[in-house]
């Protein structure tokens, strides 16, 4: 019998993933406009991971703790429209970074519990099928949250001045946020049954958005320092070898993109809205091939499919580098632009896909939300590192050591899984 919940609060969701959507790539390009460095735009993005990775062990721990979870829904949506209307308020560095670490701290509160609300409002057979429904509804959200930026900084600037559109675009989100808060209450009735985390088998590999800063839209398992008595608290060689890698690639990927927006307006001298258009391709592409990835890991193994992606983007990066050395007029750096980070996107959705098929396999016996929680914590850390090391290199040295470097972390990181031997059966 099918819960009563149903699933028109996934939904909610619409308006929450436009909202990212329209103001993830804004964020540093509005750094940018207030006079920050490559460095401050680095920081920035560091600061939103410093906040959240505590925070969604926090609120996971409390939401199972009270078994509440419509609360921590609603925290997670005002929050976020809390902190987008305190960037578009932001005069100087200080308060925009204060703002981006609200965010990272009660933005994240929605994190922990999205996934649990689908399995506790939702019959079990139709958890995958669930599960992929609110992917669905974020993906298509934050595409067309990129799709509002093109448009408005396109024509808003001939109204506010730059500046004021890049203002003006934050209150759409900060409004945004408010209606997924407004849909939430609404929609979502405090669910009756209770599913434990911990005793979940299930891997939740569907589409997830990259972004520099860790803050995932949802997260079924998370890192619990507490331990628990009856479940293994040291994880397996293989295991911990893997997830080295993982530090050391996410370091890399959220390094590149730590610069990689202020080096297109600046190397590229593309407008904000063409640097919207090419987070659009990186998206559209990891959302389309996404059921194909899947077929792709299945035949070919997580591993292997893994390392090919990584070293697929240690070869994209630098190209654009490359490119920016070749004397093309807008349109065609435009368009090779586009074309390189829809091969980024494909690389994403295969790293993804393959990560949480690995650390399934490689996860002990009753150990897996463990596991999931360490690799989730992991990636965390690596967005710490990672735009704290590309924005500093860019801004110290330039931007071919600031590539060098992001690209030498996502070589390490694939040396240790090409290391790796693990069974494929």
């Amino acid at each position: 019998m099918a819960r009563p919940n149903g699933s028109l609060w996934s939904y909610s969701y619409l308006p929450h993933g436009i909202s990212g959507g329209a103001t993830s790539t804004l964020i540093p390009l509005f750094a940018y406009a207030l006079g920050g460095s490559l460095a401050d735009v680095g920081i920035i993005a560091a600061a939103t991971s410093i906040a959240s990775v505590p925070a969604f062990i926090l609120w996971g721990v409390l939401s199972d703790r009270f078994g509440r979870r419509k609360v921590f829904l609603l925290l997670g949506f005002l929050g976020s429209a809390v902190s987008f209307l305190g960037m578009a308020l932001s005069r100087t560095m200080a308060e925009f970074y204060l703002a981006n670490l609200l965010v990272g701290f009660l933005g994240s509160a929605s994190g922990p519990v999205g996934a649990v609300l689908v399995m506790e409002t939702s019959e079990r057979k139709r958890w995958p099928e669930r599960l992929a429904f609110l992917s669905r509804v974020s993906g298509v959200g934050w595409v067309v949250g990129l799709l509002i930026g093109v448009g408005w900084l396109t024509i808003g600037p001939g109204l506010l001045g730059e500046v004021g559109a890049m203002r003006a675009l934050f209150v759409i989100g900060a409004a945004l946020g408010a209606l997924s808060a407004l849909l939430a209450a609404r929609w979502l009735e405090e669910p009756t049954e209770r599913v434990e985390r911990r005793d979940i088998h299930l891997v939740d590999f569907h589409l997830r958005v990259e972004r520099v800063k860790f803050l995932p839209m949802r997260m079924l398992y998370f890192f619990d320092p507490r331990g628990h008595r009856d479940r293994p608290r040291r994880l397996p060689p293989a295991l911990r070898a893997y997830l080295v890698a993982v530090f050391l690639l996410f370091s890399g990927f959220t390094a590149f993109y730590g610069f990689f927006p202020i080096f297109l307006k600046e190397a590229y001298l593309l407008s904000s809205p063409d640097i919207f258009a090419v987070f659009i391709a990186s998206q559209v592409t990891s959302a389309a091939l996404y059921p194909r990835v899947g077929r792709w890991v299945g035949e070919r193994g997580g591993r292997p499919m893994q390392l090919y992606a990584s070293l697929g983007r240690a070869v994209l990066f630098p190209a654009f580098f490359g490119l920016a050395l070749v004397p093309l007029a807008w349109g065609p750096r435009l368009g090779a632009a586009l074309a390189l980070h829809a091969g980024v996107g494909l690389c994403w959705a295969i790293i993804n896909v393959a990560g949480s098929t690995l650390v399934s396999r490689l996860a002990p016996e009753g150990g897996r939300a463990e596991a999931m929680g360490a690799y989730n914590a992991v990636q965390g850390f690596g967005s710490i590192l990672g735009p704290l090391l590309g924005g500093f290199a860019a801004h110290g040295y330039g931007y071919g050591p600031a590539f060098a470097s992001s690209v030498a972390f996502v070589l390490a990181g694939s040396a240790v899984l090409a290391a790796l031997r693990i069974s494929e059966k």
